[in-house]
């Protein structure tokens, strides 16, 4: 399936975190991701497109809703609103803080399909004299 830009109405119902995302910033991230992926993505480049678009954003602090937003652009580890309260776990802070891919789910959704599509054995080469 070729790749279509989603509106920002169907992007928001599909990726509920980013409640109050703007057009102008999901035009502008949306077009960071569309830039990073090809057609070499196959049936998958529309998957990864928007994984993309969601990791970017939310990196960036950007769209989110007030309490998960207030979480991923200050670095908290909890937060609490009246009555409700929420806390990072201690493996889930571990795993964002080594930043990339792995600091949203959103991104690591996106690295397990490069992974799938790009990976496999890496092979490196020494062409130079020995010590």
């Amino acid at each position: 399936m070729p790749y279509a830009h989603l509106p920002l109405a169907t992007f928001k119902a599909k990726y509920t975190a980013f409640s109050t995302l703007t057009e102008e910033s999901y035009a502008i991230w949306a077009s960071e991701a569309e830039g990073r992926v090809d057609e070499n993505y196959g049936d998958q480049q529309q998957s990864a497109t928007e994984l993309l678009t969601a990791h970017l954003l939310a990196l960036n602090g950007v769209g989110l809703a007030a309490g998960v937003g207030t979480l991923a652009a200050t670095g908290a580890t909890s937060f609490k609103s009246g009555t409700f309260s929420a806390t990072l776990s201690d493996s889930v802070v571990a795993q964002r803080s080594k930043g990339g891919y792995q600091s949203t789910v959103w991104g690591q959704q996106f690295a397990e399909i490069q992974r799938r599509l790009f990976g496999g054995p890496r092979l490196v080469g020494f062409t130079g004299t020995p010590c």
